[in-house]
């Protein structure tokens, strides 16, 4: 089964990014990527969902662009797997 999470940014500045994210553009959480430490934080759960799996699989898409890429957060992205 293929799995799919939309990541849009709302806000980034020199230390963080803040993207929304979920299934789709109608159900989206929201989370926090520091830039420097590279920890996230989910700042808004994905509505209707009882998991971890959407803010896990956003998370690790942008701490995968923060360490292999040049730093430039695309204004959207998404996972797929």
């Amino acid at each position: 089964m293929a799995t799919y999470v939309l990541l849009v940014k709302e806000e980034e500045t020199e230390d963080f990014v803040v993207y929304k994210f979920g299934p789709d553009k109608d159900r989206l959480g929201k989370l926090r990527l520091d830039k420097i430490s590279g920890e996230p934080e989910e700042l808004e759960k994905v509505p209707d969902t009882n998991t971890n799996f959407y803010y896990f699989s956003a998370a690790s898409k942008l701490i995968r662009i923060l360490k292999q890429g040049d730093g430039v957060f695309p204004d959207t992205t998404s996972y797929a797997s």
